[in-house]
């Protein structure tokens, strides 16, 4: 749908504006500009695309939509990536996901007469949706409180797996393997990497693992968030940390902050602590909760999860930090096998919400006893590639796709007559794909 799509790409700009602005000199203030313009085209895009059946005309603006939003991103990451290059820090580890060709004459300014061109499509698209009675939605940002609870509750993280992951290995063991230890120094372990990646899965995969359950007296989860609120985190990890009765829990409440903080270094000091941080978002949320969590001449250990790896570098200049990547195409294509085999019942095959959070490329190839196929949304949200290669008894693609809003190409190859029908335009199956740019429907097959 172009609305989660223009949403995932005002996301996408907002962590770059946040993690990586040191690459959008010259440009920063018109991004940002940018970027609201996309949320706004985002709160007229839920009515738009429940009414493309009502004008040729309002499916036309939906796509245009979808490629003002593929173009906002690709001016942006490109920008990024040769400022980047020359700087030469790595650009490319940041916005290796949007790989973009870069042009050589890119400087400040025609990016930001590209922005502003953009910009003027956006309003002039908002402006024909309006006129032709289009109902715009709120997008809820950062305003009152009681909508920031409501988002944080929407992202809260916990620490119980949901469901069976694959692709995980060398990173759990090398994680476990920090956090078992017992020498001094070196208490802070990090996983760095861009939203999608499977941080949050990885640090589940940790907390629940065997081996860190028996080696840690205890153990405790705290989701932190943009809307981090320092006093309930504490109590939070405080009461976990001591498993304490109703009376003694009262009690926690009733301390000042010093106090919470000192009880908190006690517990960490007199057990063997793993204290998990799922999703800090920027160095003065570290700061704001720091003073409870001593690293020198205690026996417990922190793991934490952030997209910014100044993060980890500012809490412990000593500590181990894990960077997750994207998969490349041969060990996307090994993952696949994994899930081929380890989901497949039958002639069903599911593919669970976070179960692949790395996955890129995926080749369903001669899976002749494949009639169905479901994705649930979140299952894989790095995907940029799908080929389906002679499943000649899979029915209809996955109504999750729609879902899939980094999908940049989708190939079909020998498949049946009536599957290739209900992915043309106009056809039952077209929504669940019409977010993707190139969409190519190979050698048709008659059918059985």
């Amino acid at each position: 749908m172009a609305e989660s799509l223009v949403s995932g790409v005002a996301e996408r700009l907002g962590n770059l504006l946040t993690q990586e602005a040191n690459f959008l000199s010259g440009v920063s203030t018109q991004v940002e500009l940018l970027q609201t313009e996309l949320k706004q085209m985002q709160g007229l895009l839920k009515d738009a695309d429940a009414r493309q059946d009502e004008s040729e005309a309002v499916r036309q603006w939906v796509a245009d939509a979808r490629e003002l939003a593929y173009d906002a991103e690709d001016v942006i990451t490109t920008y990024a990536l040769k400022v980047g290059s020359r700087k030469g820090v790595g650009m490319q580890k940041v916005v290796k996901r949007w790989a973009c060709i870069l042009s050589e004459g890119t400087t400040a300014y025609n990016v930001g007469s590209e922005i502003e061109n953009i910009k003027m499509k956006i309003t002039n698209l908002k402006t024909n949706f309006r006129d032709y009675g289009i109902k715009e939605s709120i997008i809820q940002g950062g305003g009152s409180s009681s909508s920031n609870e409501r988002e944080r509750e929407r992202r809260q993280t916990f620490s119980h797996l949901e469901h069976d992951v694959v692709g995980f290995d060398d990173d759990l063991n090398k994680l476990v393997e920090f956090l078992l230890r017992d020498e001094e120094g070196n208490r802070v372990a990090s996983i760095c990497g861009m939203g999608g990646l499977g941080k949050t899965t990885l640090a589940k995969m940790v907390y629940n693992y065997h081996k860190i359950k028996q080696h840690f007296d205890c153990r405790t989860w705290s989701y932190i968030s943009k809307q981090c609120q320092r006093r309930r985190i504490w109590e939070e990890i405080l009461i976990k940390l001591l498993s304490p009765t109703k009376e003694e829990r009262d009690g926690i409440q009733k301390l000042t902050d010093a106090e919470i903080v000192e009880k908190l270094g006690e517990v960490q000091l007199q057990k063997k602590c793993l204290v998990i941080l799922d999703d800090i978002w920027d160095i003065e949320t570290w700061n704001s909760l720091r003073a409870a969590f001593p690293l020198k001449n205690i026996r417990s250990k922190i793991l934490l999860t952030s997209r910014n790896k100044e993060v980890s570098l500012h809490v412990d200049t000593e500590a181990f930090l894990h960077e997750l990547q994207c998969l490349n195409k041969p060990r996307s294509w090994e993952l696949l096998e994994k899930i081929a085999i380890s989901r497949r019942k039958g002639e069903d095959m599911v593919c669970s919400e976070g179960g692949f959070p790395l996955l890129q490329y995926l080749l369903l190839d001669n899976l002749y006893s494949l009639e169905e196929w479901r994705v649930q949304e979140g299952a894989m949200p790095s995907l940029c590639h799908l080929i389906i290669d002679s499943c000649y008894n899979l029915k209809t693609i996955p109504d999750g796709l729609r879902f899939v809003t980094t999908l940049r190409e989708l190939e079909i190859n020998d498949m049946p007559k009536s599957f290739k029908d209900r992915l043309d335009k106009g056809g039952p199956d077209f929504y669940k794909v019409q977010h993707v740019p190139p969409l190519y429907l190979n050698a048709v097959t008659s059918d059985w």
